[in-house]
This record gives structure tokens, sequence and C-alpha cells, in this order.
């Protein structure tokens, strides 16, 4: 274990040094350190073991993520999906070896095993990237787990297609109906469990306790899933998803990250051992034409099946370049067809070659993917006759650009005011939401420019983008500005890191959630010492004037602290509108004994639109009238509450 961290610590470094995946270190250092590289480690199957643990963590947390509900919600959708990206490569690669001249049982076999895509590294990427809420990654997800499903019928198949199984090829069919049963089982029974045994135990327990169980109750799915004849990763899968609606999820996650990251390198470790490179160099010019055209063909595969479920082109193209690569279950099961004798050795280690290639380039691809599918599919819309009218009336108006949590609070607000807005999005079942609430909704791309004119970007007064996806909010930010210059472009993201950048593309205001929690904190510290509510919004206004560069390190320039300086100095009065409730509702100025009680002043009262300055002792205070009081902020506070509650409120202070 100290030989794996010792050589694959200082390549991953140099990888992020010059902005490569992590992933792809990890499988470089396995082709350095394993049995046909300087030979560091000879005991495969033992590092094996320890990466089927990585395997297990990366779902577990994967379901984490995820969401029951909405898992229930795209069932029919993602198994149309996953369905159709195995029939279309699976026919693709069987056409092409059929051509020429592979025989029927290694064609069939192999068609499958090339259908199939690496869910580790696939997941790994995806959540790195906080991409499970984008529409892209949801369909990846998908299409993984009926992956994953269809292995256990492909078990079944091999020794049918070795000619050694008893039963008939109907009992392929049956393994796959067995299996959808399987889980459809382990998650009623988990549901059933689960949620009771962590609430006893974060009852009776402590922290240590928790962890103990969640780590139990990982290896007890993955178990029970293997014993149903599903993946152990599966039934880990499975068991993130039923903890993530309960009240414990986000500290579970916090605790079993560290876990997963360690053992998942050792997965993709593992992955780079089997790279043998003396075949890579005798098959060069076969392996890297195999190579291409199963990469190609995956893709192809990929980006019709999304397609065919409703997806846009560009989203199409990022799933497909997402999935080109072979599968860890790919491994598995040619191991199982050289057992049985489907294979020669020498094809089984070419077929090894050729998957842990594409296993290498993989993170490539996907972190190019957004990037290249805006320059194929979002570079804008615009046809010779220049771009479509805007079919809607709207005017001064938001546009919302996706339909997510962010999105949906923000329309019923407008709504509730009665703002304007026009929604945008890519998601059928977000946007069928939508028009269940009766709202105007678009369902188009917001990189392309005919959207955006469509949803009135022209006339709008705002926009603002509450998508996950950072590349696709950076070209719609882009093509906004190009569009209507004056519009005012708000974001949102998750990530502190992606503010310049937005900025830079155009945004006027960038909202990162990281800092937003940190402004909270540090405005209720504030007001825990009795700092006066507008210096309090001066200084987030400061922060957020700043893109939060105080947050990340950077100073704010001497102008702004001057700005402040003085906001602190010159803010010493305050005001405050009395209501019905109040107790100084129908007193007069003698009777508030404000400046006695509290030592500050009532320098002036503001009523409709008359001003008295320096009340009398006389003056009555009226609901409805405005109070402008002066002094300290300790003061102030005490003058409120004498204000609210009566002068009693001085003696409990």
């Amino acid at each position: 274990m100290v030989l794996l961290l010792l050589v694959s610590l200082p390549i991953n470094i140099i990888f992020h040094k010059v902005k490569l995946p992590s992933v792809m270190g990890f499988i470089v250092a396995g082709v350095v350190i394993g049995p046909y590289g300087l030979k560091l480690v000879d005991d495969v199957e033992s590092v094996n073991h320890l990466a089927e643990i990585g395997v297990i963590l990366l779902l577990f947390v994967v379901g984490l993520e995820f969401s029951i509900s909405r898992l229930i919600k795209n069932f029919i959708p993602l198994l149309a999906a996953g369905g159709a990206q195995l029939t279309f490569t699976g026919l693709a690669i069987y056409g092409i070896l059929s051509y020429y001249g592979v025989p029927q049982n290694q064609s069939i076999l192999l068609s499958a095993l090339g259908a199939i895509s690496s869910t580790a590294i696939v997941m790994k990427m995806i959540t790195d990237r906080a991409e499970l809420e984008t529409l892209h990654g949801q369909t990846c997800i998908g299409i993984l787990l009926v992956q994953d499903l269809a292995v256990v019928p492909l078990i079944l198949m091999i020794p049918l297609l070795a000619g050694t199984a008893e039963g008939g090829s109907s009992s392929v069919g049956m393994a796959f109906l067995i299996s959808v049963v399987a889980v459809t089982a382990l998650v009623v029974v988990s549901r059933l469990l689960v949620p009771k045994a962590l609430s006893w135990v974060a009852r009776y327990g402590s922290s240590e306790h928790l962890t103990l169980l969640v780590i139990l109750i990982i290896l007890g799915a993955g178990l029970a899933s293997e014993s149903l004849g599903l993946s152990l990763a599966m039934g880990a899968f499975i068991a993130g998803i039923i903890i993530s609606d309960s009240e414990y999820s986000h500290q579970i996650f916090l605790d079993i990250l560290p876990l997963r990251d360690y053992f998942s390198a050792i997965f993709f470790i593992s992955i780079g051992m089997l790279l043998n490179l003396s075949i890579f160099i005798e098959s060069g010019t076969l392996i890297f034409t195999l190579l291409a055209a199963l990469v190609v063909v995956k893709i192809a595969g990929a980006f019709l099946s999304a397609v065919v479920t409703k997806n846009s082109s560009r989203i199409s193209f990022v799933v497909g370049l997402r999935l080109a690569q072979a599968g860890e279950f790919s491994l598995v099961l040619a191991k199982i067809a050289l057992d049985e004798g489907i294979f020669e050795a020498s094809q089984y280690q070419i077929f090894l070659i050729v998957s842990t290639l594409s296993m290498l380039i993989a993170p490539l691809l996907i972190q190019g993917s957004s990037k290249w599918s805006l320059r194929l599919f979002g570079a804008g819309d615009e046809t010779a006759e220049g771009p479509k009218k805007s079919s809607g009336s709207l005017k001064d108006h938001v546009i919302v650009v996706g339909y997510g949590h962010g999105g949906q609070n923000l329309s019923k607000v407008l709504n509730e005011i009665q703002i304007p807005f026009q929604i945008i999005e890519l998601d059928g079942e977000s946007v069928r939401r939508a028009l269940i609430e009766n709202f105007k909704v678009l369902y188009g791309d917001s990189t392309r420019a005919n959207i955006l004119v469509q949803a009135g970007i022209m006339r709008a007064k705002a926009i603002v983008f509450a998508i996950s996806d950072f590349q696709a909010t950076e070209q719609g930010i882009k093509l906004s500005r190009k569009l209507n210059p004056d519009i005012h472009i708000l974001v949102r993201t998750r990530f502190a890191r992606e503010v310049e950048e937005l900025t830079n593309a155009g945004a006027d205001q960038v909202i990162a959630e990281e800092f937003e929690t940190s402004i909270e904190i540090f405005s209720r510290v504030l007001r825990e010492f009795k700092i006066p509510s507008n210096v309090i919004e001066q200084q987030i206004e400061l922060v957020r004037m700043e893109g939060y560069g105080m947050f990340r390190g950077i100073s704010l320039d001497a102008e702004n602290l001057r700005k402040f300086s003085t906001y602190l100095t010159a803010t010493l009065t305050e005001s405050y509108q009395v209501s019905g409730e109040c107790w100084a509702n129908g007193k007069t100025v003698e009777a508030l004994h404000l400046k006695a009680l509290s030592g500050a002043q009532l320098i002036a009262v503001v009523r409709g639109n008359e001003v008295t300055a320096d009340p009398d002792a006389a003056f009555s205070v009226v609901a409805g009238d405005v109070l402008v009081l002066f002094g300290r902020h300790a003061s102030l506070v005490k003058a409120r509450k004498i204000i609210e509650i009566g002068d009693g409120a001085c003696e409990k202070s």
C-alpha cells in the first residue's frame, strides 16, 4: 500500500499541475508499477480486492447525492435511454465484427462487452465536477444503471455462447427480469430497515457508532445484492440512495468521503496494471484501430440513445463522449469468457489493452465534452436569415434559465410579486412541472441564440442562470451579453473558483453558494454584537462588490476600505416604524423615557410627508410613525426593545 501511494502521489501532482484529471494519473501510476511496467507490484489480485472496495464506496457516495424520488420519477426515461444505448451500440459493434468475419459467438459477446461503459470513471468525474444535478449527468447515470442491471443476464449468456449452458436463450431474458425484481426487493427492504437503524444508533450511540453502522449497511447491502445475482457495487448504490433521504446523509457523506477517495484511487491504479506494454508495442496498429473504432461507435450509440429520449443534440453529444470507454464489468466478463474458451489468450490480452486505453483517455473526453459540444451545437443558432423573432410580448421581464430548486424558488417569488418572467428549461420533466404551475416556460437550450431570442432577450431587464452546467452557463452569458449588451446578468454557481471566469464572461453578479453561507454566518455574528443592520448590509455589499475577494484571499482595495470606514463612523442613526402592536403606540415622548432608559435620543419623527424634528415631551407617537433614533449600537438595541415591549425591557437586558 505504501508503494502504491509513493508512486501515485508524485504522478498525480504532475497531472494536477498540467490540469489533467487525477483519474488519468492513477491509471498511469498503475502502468508504471504494475507487472508489465517496473514490476514493483506482483500481487495484482490483492490490489484488485482493495479496488473493489473503491468501486463500492464510489457508488455509495453517488447514491447519497442522488434522490430516490428523482429515480422513481425518471425511471421510465432512464430505462429507455439505457436500453437504447445498449441496443444501438451493441448492434453497431456486432455488424462491424460480422463484416470482418469474426465468429458469431465472439461477435455477440464483444458487442455486449463493448456496449458497457465504466461506472467508476464516469461517476467519479461527474461527482468531482459537481454535475449530478445536470441533465447530461442524470442521463449518464441512468444509462450506467441499466448497463449494470444487464451484467447479470450477460454472465448467464457466456456459457450459452460457449455451448456449455444447460438452459436455453430464454434464461437470459429471465435473468434480466430477476435482476430488476431483485433491485426492487432490495430497495423496499432497505427502505424499511435502514432509516430505523440509523435513528436508533444516532439516538443511543455516538458519531463513531453511526459511521460503523453505515459501513455495515454498505457491506450488508453489497452482500445481499451479490446473493441476488447483482454486483456488490449495485447494493452499495441502493444503500446510498436510501440514506440520501435521511437527516444524517450530510454527515455520513463527510465521514465516508476520505475512504472513497483512497480506495477508488486504488481501483484506477489496478486498471493501469492490466496494460501489457509488450503486446501493445507488437500490435500497436491493430490496437489503435480497434480503440478508435470503439470510441467512435460508443459516442454514436450513446448520442442516438439520448436523442431518441428527447435530449438536445448538445446534451446527447456530451453523453456520447462521457460513455465512450469500456467498463470495469467488461473486464470481468471477458475473463469469464476466457475461462469458458470463447477467447484465446492473445485475443483476451488485446481486448484488455484496448479497454484499458479507452479508460485512460476517458477523463480527457469527459473533461472536454461540454466545451466541444458547445462548439458543435451551441454556438448560437442563427440561420442565414438571422435569429428568429420572439413569439412573446413580454417586456422588462426576467429570464430564468433552469427550473431546478433555485429556478423554482425564484419563479415563485417573481410570480408572487407580479414581476413578469420567462423560464428556459432543457429537461422535459422540469418543463412539465413549470406548466403545472401555469408559468411561461420555453423548452430549449440557453446556449442557442434562437432560444434566447424567443425568450425575449432583447427586451428583458435581467437574466438569471440557475443551472449546474458551468460550460453552458459561461456560453449562455456570452451569448446573452452579445444579444443584449444592457441586460443585467445574474449567475448562481456552486464553487468559488468559477466566480472570476463567469464575471469575465460578462456576468454582472455571480452568487457563489460556498461564500453565501459564509456571508450568512458572519452577518449573524455581527448581529450578535449589536451592529446595526444597515452596517451589516453595507459590509455584505462590499464583499460581493469585490467578487468575494476577501474570502478568496484578495484584500479589498483602498477605495472600498475608505468607504467602509465612513460607513462605520456615520451610522449612529437608525429609523424604526411604529406598528399598532408596539408598546410605544399612543405614548408621549415623555412617557417613553428613551434617553434615560437606553441612552438613545429621539431626534425626529416622520409622519406621512411631515417631519417633526426634536419632538417635545408632549408629542404623541402613533402607529405608522417613523422614529429617527441617535445613539451607540447597544443604546439603539435597547431603544428598539422599549418601543416594542415597554420600559421593562431595560431591566431584562
